[in-house]
């Protein structure tokens, strides 16, 4: 079953420059973001994204060309920014989050997805900014949804 949803994932997200989300590694050229809840894929159209769901305080990765040579002592952020909230809810009052905990590995990060108020049930932008000596250099992560920690898997409290 994982097996079968990887490679339609995996077909669909070439040449999307967007990122998709299974059970194991995602798949997708220009960036990759890869949290440990497995989501129902249905096959894609396209010019469709998959858009993962993910919950304040859970850990993602994402790796994408910026980061292939960066060094460790080069200065990588994470910033997800509000691209569309559900209707009738008002402005959290802030457009741009900027998430933590980044760990540095060959050709990704790491980073925990920010427990910021009103921020659940909202979809977000993904850019990654990598700035070294040589200059600096981003790539565009895709679309994530932000859960209702209550209602997310990884969030629920036993």
């Amino acid at each position: 079953m994982a097996s079968a949803r990887f490679g339609r994932a995996a077909a669909a997200a070439v040449g999307l420059c967007s990122l998709a989300l299974i059970g194991g590694p995602a798949v997708a050229t220009g960036a990759v973001v890869h949290t440990s809840t497995p989501e129902s894929i249905a096959p894609l159209s396209s010019g469709d994204e998959v858009v993962p769901v993910v919950a304040p305080g859970e850990e993602i990765g994402i790796a994408c060309d910026a980061l292939q040579y960066t060094a460790p002592n080069n200065d990588v952020r994470v910033v997800l920014t509000i691209s569309s909230a559900p209707s009738g809810t008002p402005s959290p009052g802030y457009k741009k989050v900027l998430a933590t905990n980044e760990q540095l590995t060959k050709g990704a990060v790491r980073v925990t997805i920010p427990e910021t108020p009103d921020l659940a049930n909202h979809t977000v932008h993904v850019d990654v900014y990598v700035v070294s000596a040589e200059g600096a250099r981003d790539c565009d992560a895709g679309h994530m949804r932000i859960a209702d920690r209550s209602k997310h898997p990884k969030g629920k409290q036993s």
